[in-house]
């Protein structure tokens, strides 16, 4: 399976799935910055997420969330829809992209999570909900107005 395996597909903007359909999430436990195409260099959160679809076949989704816009930029592997056979080569694929960018990785153990915990987690990650609010937005405040504030309490905190 060579050549570009992961591409971005820009008009998927989240992943709407449910607990039932996650095989298994592997997060990021750090933040590399990243620069893509187009997008402002930024520290970006990292997830690989594999999905079991309707009809019994597997999808692996590789998403980068970035704080600065809230928005996120999803990867999908050039075969949808993985047989099991074919399964463990793509997900170790997308591992494989995503520690080339810098990520560290866990494997968070979904599917051995009570539900509770892992409704929390879909909640949590970026990768499953809607884009969300840029980080520092606040309502309101002017543009730069929190980055200055931020720079001020780490000057003032600074002695």
């Amino acid at each position: 399976m060579g050549g570009r395996v992961f591409t971005p597909e820009p008009s998927i903007k989240f992943v709407p799935a449910t607990r039932e359909q996650v095989v298994a999430i592997i997060e990021a436990i750090n933040q590399p910055q990243i620069s893509i195409p187009g997008k402002q260099p930024q520290a970006v959160q990292g997830v690989l997420c594999s999905l079991r679809n309707a009809n019994g076949t597997f999808s692996i989704v590789v998403a980068l969330h970035l704080p600065l816009t809230g928005e996120n930029v999803v990867y999908l592997h050039e075969k949808r829809q993985l047989s099991t056979e074919e399964y463990r080569e793509v997900q170790d694929a997308g591992l494989h992209f995503l520690e080339s960018m810098g990520f560290m990785l866990d494997n968070l153990n979904f599917r051995n999570m009570a539900p509770a915990l892992q409704e929390e987690t879909l909640k949590r990650l970026p990768l499953f909900s809607h884009p969300r609010q840029p980080a520092g937005a606040v309502a309101g405040a002017e543009p730069g107005a929190v980055a200055k504030a931020v720079r001020m309490a780490r000057l003032l905190s600074s002695f």
